[in-house]
């Protein structure tokens, strides 16, 4: 048994913190199967459903976890997002590196809400307002919500947990705004500014392009939520 830590990113630390207290995870999408591995060796949770659609990422995951003699604790299943989990078999879903649309697409085909568990980690490459847009309006709860440096890059990971009533957005966040967390915003997140000034200028650049469009008034409204961040009390 090769009994070495497995060296995981800061984005990946923040997912395990997210992940504390809940006895069995699953990682969907897995890829290299590093989260799944430093979940089990730095005993956050007992046991892990490591899924993933493509079958030769999944066995990079199935070789790590035989190297660090863990396979007796970890199911391992090809398929498309929770299709792999039974209703309440799981307390917690990590979903991390993929877009915000397909985590979207991936939570609507659930048969029973979140398959039943407790709460949900992800750290969206993109689309992230597609994702915290769907979460609004379907009752979760944004419990955290951190800008994460790594490697000269931020990343936003978040955990939301299943509630029966909206979230209240924070008094100063800009309204129907989504791109950032408003828990973020209300926590005081030290890198949230970075990040906004990162997309203004991104979106100040996209503007350029796209005067007399159709997208001119949606990227000039994400212009001016990004501003109001920025200019508020925070």
């Amino acid at each position: 048994m090769n009994t070495r830590s497995v060296q995981i990113t800061p984005r990946l630390h923040a997912a395990l913190d997210m992940l504390r207290g809940y006895n069995t995870a699953a990682d969907i999408g897995c890829d290299h199967g590093r989260l799944t591995a430093a979940l089990l060796q730095k005993q956050i949770c007992r046991f892990v459903i490591a899924s993933d659609i493509s079958a030769p990422s999944l066995e990079k995951t199935r070789q790590l976890i035989s190297r660090i003699g863990l396979s007796d604790r970890v199911s391992f299943r090809v398929g498309d997002g929770c299709n792999v989990l039974k209703p309440g078999e799981c307390d917690a879903i990590a979903m991390l590196g993929m877009g915000g649309t397909l985590m979207v697409r991936i939570l609507e085909a659930c048969p029973v809400p979140l398959m039943g568990a407790q709460a949900l980690i992800l750290q969206p490459m993109r689309a992230q307002y597609d994702i915290r847009r769907y979460l609004f309006a379907n009752n979760y709860h944004i419990v955290s919500d951190r800008v994460i440096s790594d490697r000269n890059r931020l990343y936003q990971v978040l955990k939301a947990v299943p509630d029966d009533t909206p979230d209240r957005i924070p008094s100063g966040f800009p309204h129907n705004f989504f791109d950032v967390g408003y828990r973020s915003f209300a926590d005081h997140d030290e890198l949230l500014p970075e990040l906004c000034r990162q997309q203004l200028e991104c979106h100040n650049k996209m503007l350029r392009t796209a005067i007399g469009t159709s997208g001119e008034a949606v990227i000039q409204h994400r212009i001016d939520a990004l501003e109001q961040i920025l200019h508020s009390s925070y």
